[in-house]
């Protein structure tokens, strides 16, 4: 593209080409060779030739060459070059932009902004933007690198690689949480006598009251323990991962129910107990074949925790009817509605027996996003 050129030392640029088409048309008006040029500044003809094609940067230091040179000053040629390069990192963006929106229309964007995890935004650029500094990556590749590691299980699952964003995004509010837990050095030891204490817990049926002792109690062991709201479609319950030397559980509250709490939470803390540090399970159907004996390890730890095997057998023996079940829950001291829950997965009871009226629902209170 041509220059006007309407004195020699004031240049007025009409587009953001390389500085060195400026220069080539420099060179054409003063009918200067780029050998001259390059006896004149002591450059060597390569180096002028590639700045000349745009394929090298003119730097602060060949401005003041052409300078002398062409008595053309040397902050012309450095604003020329700043502007260009400008210019190719906003075109960069743009197309960056293009290809990172697919990438963010995969978020439930409404929902994180409805929890209060992420500001709204009037644009997806905007969107584009939130989302990068809520997962503190740079690109979408960065994401990948952290979410779609071998070792996370759901994302070995063809049924959960299809939500590897949305269940990222309920994962990574997990970490933005525990960053601000307290805790000292994890205890095996401690952590064994937390659960027991909290299996003492498992009567009540006010989680206004337990949780926040499961947080403490679990704190005294190391372990961070957090209730994160679902995100839709998520179809998980619970995670047990290492974050640091930490262990962390983090449910969901999937469900809503006082028995599907307690089994995740005991199915979670036995996989903190197999401390496979590098690994991440998620607490959900369809996991690949590898994780199933941890998994199977987990619901047995959970199931025979809430109600040892002999007591059981003594209740199915007996014939679990409405009444039996509350003698019985109260003799072993977990709440009935566990008890309900454990007949009805065994198939027991059908899901529509009046003793599913024993069970408690659990809601999530209006800024429990945020907490």
């Amino acid at each position: 593209m041509t220059k006007s050129i309407t004195k020699p030392n004031a240049y007025r640029p009409d587009g953001v080409s390389p500085p060195g088409g400026t220069l080539d048309d420099v060179l054409d008006d003063r009918g200067m060779s780029q050998a001259e040029l390059s006896e004149r500044t002591g450059l060597s003809k390569k180096t002028i030739n590639l700045i000349v094609k745009g394929k090298a940067p003119l730097t602060q230091e060949t401005a003041l060459l052409l300078e002398k040179a062409l008595a053309i000053p040397a902050g012309f040629w450095i604003n020329r070059e700043k502007d260009y390069r400008e210019h190719l990192a906003r075109k960069e963006s743009v197309e960056r932009q293009s290809a990172y929106t697919a990438w963010a229309k995969r978020f439930p964007y409404a929902q994180m902004v409805k929890w209060g995890w992420i500001e709204d935004a009037g644009d997806m650029g905007g969107k584009i933007d939130r989302l990068l500094t809520y997962f503190r990556v740079a690109n979408p590749e960065g994401w990948k690198q952290l979410y779609e590691r071998p070792q996370v299980a759901f994302r070995r699952s063809e049924k959960f690689g299809k939500k590897t964003e949305v269940i990222s995004a309920w994962l990574r509010q997990g970490e933005i949480r525990a960053e601000g837990c307290r805790c000292p050095a994890y205890s095996d030891k401690r952590f064994q006598q937390a659960i027991a204490e909290i299996r003492e817990l498992c009567h009540s049926d006010c989680p206004d009251e337990f949780v926040p002792r499961i947080k403490e109690v679990c704190a005294k062991a190391g372990v961070v323990f957090l209730l994160v709201p679902e995100l839709p479609c998520m179809g998980v319950s619970g995670v047990t991962r290492w974050l640091g030397d930490r262990p962390v559980i983090q449910q969901s509250l999937r469900f809503k129910t006082n028995d599907h709490f307690w089994f995740t939470f005991f199915h979670e803390a036995c996989h903190v107990l197999q401390n496979r540090r590098r690994h991440v399970f998620i607490e959900a159907e369809g996991l690949p074949e590898e994780d199933v004996a941890h998994e199977e390890e987990a619901n047995r730890f959970a199931a025979d925790i809430l109600i040892p095997p002999a007591d059981y057998a003594s209740l199915l023996a007996a014939g679990p009817g409405t009444l039996e079940i509350r003698r019985f829950s109260r003799r072993i001291g977990v709440h009935p509605g566990v008890v309900v829950g454990r007949l009805q997965r065994d198939k027991i009871l059908t899901y529509g027996h009046p003793a599913g009226g024993l069970k408690v629902k659990f809601e999530w209170r209006h800024d429990a996003g945020s907490q």
